[in-house]
């Protein structure tokens, strides 16, 4: 009972949903290498907890990110 309690009011998912999410749109800006291979990876983790739609929503903005510097300048470094 008490683990399905602490599971419910467990936040840190969220937070690390958010935290891809600014990592993935800050991506564009500025060091999109780094900073949208950590949208992916807090992305995944997020993905396999409670807040799906969030950890998604991190990878494709850490995905996006990469690829514009990409197309945009040619090269991945």
């Amino acid at each position: 009972m008490t683990e399905a309690v602490e599971r419910k009011n467990d936040t840190s998912a969220l937070w690390m949903g958010w935290i891809g999410i600014v990592a993935g749109v800050i991506s564009f800006f500025a060091f999109p290498l780094i900073l949208g291979a950590i949208a992916i990876i807090l992305g995944i983790i997020t993905a396999c907890s409670k807040a799906k739609a969030l950890g998604w929503w991190s990878i494709v903005i850490g995905v996006a990110g990469i690829l514009v510097h990409w197309f945009v300048t040619g090269t991945l470094f």
